[in-house]
């Protein structure tokens, strides 16, 4: 490697951390808020607080390193142009690609660190992440609560809520069944309305219940309705944190080596039903039973291959993305070149701009994915595909001076 090489390499690497540092700050802007409600008002443990949030930083980094790669191309790329590097670099007779290989090879190996980063060490983080959440919720109820379901996380209750006005605490169309043991049969409450507060120690949930009804049993012969006008009950919280691991991964949550597994066995299953469908097809003209049957399995097999593109995408769409952290750079160091500014204001300007615009290609090839539109390859590699034109024109101008789609001018 030439002096120039590593001078450049070396301009390079700063803007690069610089901006995975502010970019991860910003990006965990929301998950503090968080955070800060489970410390202050969920009364979560500052231990368990801090272990969310550092399990919360993989999966932030790994969108932050390819949009570091863009901001450092910019600005590194770019402060060679303003200062007439570039200029001088050409006059010598050096061929300015040569000079940017060794920044490019450093991101081939971030490309390969990104893809075992995005691969192993994400979804393992998502799921202590996930699995830690649920411990919380399940040590503070009240955290849990959901609309038109039936909740049995608090303690000797059976909740079911209609609707919830978070803003003010409103609850509507509430049915509790009172479920812990006592003396005769247990109690059944019903309320259109009513409204949910907390002790100032977190420890009960405070359920006050208007116009209401309570059925229940007094003994064996005889049965109790009664009507109310306002009705409290405290729902205990569970104090003690237990850990649990959940066995259940999603596919988000799943290392490469699981999703391949995955998507094999969906595949040898889909297999096999189609099969069972084409048998069924022959059958069907002549039995009304096997009409029902085909078409119970044909639904059986297009929802087997959706669940197949689903795990198909995910994996498409962790390469896809840790090969965006080589691709972004291919953008970012020409753009710096024809732009001639290397401020980190600009880098960030241009690399922001340049992410949003693929980040909402990448949106919307998931969508068409998941929804069987789009193959998964095609869906998540879109924002590659369409923008490789673009990159390379801009490539082709800022390192060769010559365009390879677009020419302006009359010819010569």
């Amino acid at each position: 490697m030439t002096i120039l090489q590593r001078c450049t390499l070396k301009q390079f690497i700063p803007p690069f951390f610089l901006a995975i540092i502010i970019l991860t700050f910003v990006l965990l802007m929301d998950r503090l808020f968080l955070l800060a409600d489970l410390l202050v008002r969920k009364g979560v443990p500052v231990v368990i607080v801090a272990e969310i949030m550092v399990m919360s930083l993989p999966f932030v980094v790994s969108i932050c390193a390819p949009l570091g790669s863009l901001i450092a191309g910019v600005v590194s790329f770019g402060r060679m142009a303003q200062d007439n590097e570039v200029r001088v670099i050409r006059a010598a007779g050096i061929r300015l690609v040569r000079v940017f290989a060794p920044t490019a090879l450093a991101c081939v190996v971030l490309l390969v660190v990104m893809t075992g980063f995005n691969g192993y060490v994400v979804p393992e983080a998502q799921h202590r992440v996930r699995n830690l959440l649920t411990d919380v919720a399940r040590k503070r109820p009240a955290m849990r609560i959901r609309e038109g379901v039936f909740m049995d996380d608090f303690p000797g209750y059976m909740i079911y809520i209609g609707s919830i006005d978070e803003r003010r605490s409103k609850v509507k169309n509430v049915a509790i069944f009172e479920s812990k043991p006592r003396q005769g049969a247990p109690s059944f409450v019903t309320a259109p309305e009513g409204d949910i507060t907390y002790t100032s120690d977190d420890r009960y949930m405070v359920l006050t219940l208007l116009n209401g009804e309570m059925h229940e049993l007094s003994d064996d012969q005889n049965y109790r309705r009664i009507t109310f006008e306002r009705h409290v009950i405290n729902v205990q919280m569970d104090e003690e944190f237990i850990r649990r691991d959940r066995e259940y991964r999603s596919d988000e949550e799943m290392a490469l080596p699981r999703i391949l597994r995955q998507v094999k066995q969906l595949d040898h299953e889909a297999l096999d039903l189609q099969q069972q469908t084409r048998k069924s097809a022959a059958l069907a003209d002549t039995s009304e039973p096997e009409k029902l049957r085909l078409n119970e399995l044909q639904t059986r097999l297009r929802y087997k291959r959706l669940e197949s593109a689903r795990y198909r995408v995910e994996l498409n769409k962790r390469l896809s993305v840790a090969f965006s952290a080589f691709f972004f750079l291919l953008f970012g160091a020409p753009v710096g070149l024809l732009l001639r500014r290397g401020g980190i204001g600009t880098g960030f300007i241009v690399g922001l701009a340049f992410f949003a615009l693929y980040y909402v290609l990448l949106l919307a090839g998931q969508n068409f994915a998941d929804a069987g539109k789009l193959s998964p390859f095609v869906g998540m590699w879109l924002p590659n595909i369409i923008l490789v034109l673009p990159v390379t024109e801009l490539f082709s101008r800022a390192f060769f001076e010559r365009p390879v789609f677009l020419r302006f001018g009359t010819r010569r």
